[in-house]
């Protein structure tokens, strides 16, 4: 769980790693062997990018938002 600014930062920092790493990945590994490895990362980026919600508070304003259209 981000509980400072500090912990925001670095996770950040992680995600973006992941992200390369995974870019990485699916430039240079055949297509079995990045759809074998893809979905642990991919699952690590959304649970960091969660607590990015949490800490931002972006759960509570998407609860909030339910049922609020954003289309034009």
């Amino acid at each position: 769980m981000i509980e400072n600014h500090a912990q925001f930062q670095v996770t950040q920092e992680q995600i973006q790693r992941l992200e390369q790493a995974l870019e990485q990945l699916r430039q240079t590994a055949s297509t079995v062997a990045f759809m074998a490895q893809a979905p642990a990362v991919v699952e690590h980026i959304r649970r960091m990018r969660a607590e990015i919600d949490m800490y931002l508070g972006l759960p509570d304003i998407e609860s909030d938002a339910q049922g609020v259209s954003l289309s034009r």
